[in-house]
């Protein structure tokens, strides 16, 4: 028996770097592929991932990575294949709403990076936005409609499952804005109207508020034409009066047709960690030197100074504004300055500030774990072989538990800081699609653009820096 015990107590750390998650992989190739992104070489960007499926990304890690290829995807014109590996993503999800037992206790020995990655509330959002951006590129509004059709349905399910969560993305404004397009470009002009109604009221009383994003200017006139349309002249007439719209557009659209740009400024939210530093002296009586606190973690002194140091592992968001406030689009001599529409990396930031308070009682218990485990160990090492091999048990398992203390990083980081919309309404023709930036650089222009009177062609571009 004694020489089970000292068997286990030597076994303890190699068991903790077994179970251990290493994202360094992961780390590195997103690392390349962000940096091909940057030289705007979306094509080595994909290759990049591609190659580092099975060495960096473990099967926890699919939507992840399904998220990352499918963007790519679409960055390279392959629409359909983007469609496919988004809807993987997609799929994944709704299975990980059974949980891995075996998985939930190996993130309790070691990160929450051992736990299936489903994706952010937004990310799953955005899943549909792209894919219906895929399906615009492929002419088939009806599939796109479809696709936009499933946000409100995401949506609703987020706001029963979190009704007792304090999460602060429950709505989207832009995606309803989308919707309302889609509507309107199939002619369901009530429908419409009720879409971009939901969408002003977000903007309002959500994005607005949370995340500095009021309403765009264009919203208004939105609104007074959808209604119009619909024929709810009541409707249009308080439109009119609440939020500006006077309906100018209207026989525009019908001698004109209109190009949508979808704007993807910037470089979208990455994780690195952030750790503090805890001391413990039972699983009742510890002490760190941070805690969830602002848009984040405070600093704090430590009270207790005896016990077991150790450091504890948070996901931390790097953010990086967009180098470029606005693009602008210029049409047979006519202008359209970009509007933020979306505001991606805001949403990151209150989506992780409202759930830091639940990853640090997580990470917490976790080092309890740990820590509880090495002196286990040492008790059981002192006990067979005397202080000396408890010691050697004790520095053991205190190594392998901060080897294996990180962080989950797992993201999306191919989705761009925010999504903004330019929009000009212009004759019949086929037209080249000039894109210039605030510092008078000119953007590749999108050559053979076809508008038809009383149609609407949406069109995207990515930049970053």
């Amino acid at each position: 028996m004694k020489v089970k015990i000292l068997r286990l107590a030597l076994a303890l750390p190699a068991l903790l770097l077994v179970l251990a998650c290493t994202q360094a992989g992961m780390q590195e190739a997103t690392g390349r592929m962000r940096t091909a992104m940057m030289e705007r070489n979306y094509p080595g960007a994909l290759a990049i991932l591609q190659q580092s499926k099975e060495k960096g990304f473990k099967e926890q890690d699919r939507v992840a990575y399904f998220m990352n290829e499918g963007m790519l995807f679409f960055l390279t014109g392959q629409y359909q294949k983007s469609v496919d590996v988004l809807e993987k993503a997609d799929q994944r999800h709704k299975e990980l709403f059974t949980k891995s037992i075996s998985k939930s206790v190996k993130a309790a020995l070691t990160s929450d990076a051992a736990t299936d990655y489903a994706g952010e509330d937004y990310e799953i959002v955005m899943l549909s936005v792209i894919k219906a951006m895929n399906y615009v590129a492929l002419k088939d509004i009806e599939r796109a409609t479809a696709e936009a059709r499933r946000i409100g349905e995401k949506l609703a399910l987020f706001v029963t499952n979190n009704k007792d969560k304090p999460y602060i993305y429950k709505e989207d404004a832009f995606a309803h804005w989308l919707l309302g397009v889609f509507f309107e470009m199939e002619r369901s002009y009530d429908e419409a109207r009720i879409s971009y109604l939901k969408s002003m009221e977000t903007y309002q009383k959500d994005f607005s508020v949370n995340y500095g994003n009021p309403p765009p200017k264009y919203l208004a006139e939105d609104l007074v034409r959808a209604a119009i349309l619909s024929g709810s002249k009541e409707d249009a007439e308080k439109f009119k009066s609440q939020f500006g719209g006077d309906g100018h557009t209207l026989p525009a659209l019908k001698a004109g047709g209109e190009i949508i740009l979808l704007h993807l400024n910037g470089e979208g939210p990455s994780k690195t960690d952030y750790f503090i530093n805890c001391n413990f002296e039972s699983a009742t009586n510890w002490g760190c030197d941070g805690e969830p606190g602002g848009e984040f973690m405070t600093k704090k002194t430590i009270t207790l100074s005896t016990g077991t140091a150790i450091k504890v592992a948070f996901p931390q968001l790097i953010i990086k504004q967009p180098m470029n406030p606005y693009i602008t689009m210029s049409v047979a001599g006519m202008t359209a300055q970009s509007e933020p529409a979306l505001p991606i990396s805001g949403i990151a930031v209150k989506v992780l500030r409202d759930k830091t308070g639940k990853i640090f009682k997580d990470a917490i218990i976790r080092v309890i774990t740990k820590t509880l485990l090495s002196k286990a160990g040492e008790a059981a090492a002192q006990k067979v072989g005397g202080a000396g091999l408890g010691f050697l048990a004790k520095v053991g398992a205190q190594a392998a538990s901060q080897a294996t203390e990180e962080a989950d990083k797992r993201a999306w980081i191919t989705l761009p800081s925010r999504i903004e919309v330019a929009r000009l309404i212009v004759p019949p023709g086929v037209y080249d699609v000039n894109l210039s930036l605030p510092s008078g650089g000119m953007l590749p222009p999108i050559r053979g653009v076809k508008v038809e009177a009383g149609r609407r062609v949406v069109l995207t571009q990515l930049t970053i820096p």
